[in-house]
């Protein structure tokens, strides 16, 4: 997308502080895409909870998501995401899950949780070919 595209995207935004007032992110304190709406220079891209109250309340219609989306190609994602991303790649969750999570939940008296086999993952990752799946 080239940075017409992006002022076309940006064009109907007018900056009424909505998408901000409800933003989880600026709530916390952060600055997230909605400060740049707002006219701000310090945001990230990456801090978005994905919540879309921001895409719910605005007046105009702005479509958040693909502003979101180009700008996080302009940006060098966190290396928080990029560990989640490999973590989901080996176990299918963002963070580290094994078997020992649920000494902790029964430890605090909840339920345990069936954990995704790691053979599904593999699975899923890998896809179809052919009609059967690989691995």
């Amino acid at each position: 997308m080239s940075e017409r595209d992006l002022d076309a995207l940006l064009e109907n935004c007018t900056q009424c502080g909505l998408c901000r007032e409800v933003c989880i992110v600026e709530t916390l304190g952060a600055h997230s895409i909605t400060s740049l709406l707002c006219g701000e220079e310090q945001y990230s891209s990456w801090l978005c909870s994905s919540c879309w109250r921001c895409q719910e309340v605005c007046p105009q219609g702005v479509d958040i998501h693909a502003i979101i989306m180009e700008k996080r190609r302009e940006e060098e994602p966190p290396p928080g995401h990029e560990a989640n991303l490999v973590n989901v790649l080996r176990s299918g969750y963002a963070l580290p899950v094994d078997s020992g999570v649920n000494l902790s939940r029964t430890f605090h008296g909840l339920e345990p949780v069936q954990l995704i086999p790691a053979k599904w993952v593999e699975i899923l990752l890998q896809g179809r070919e052919g009609g059967k799946t690989r691995g």
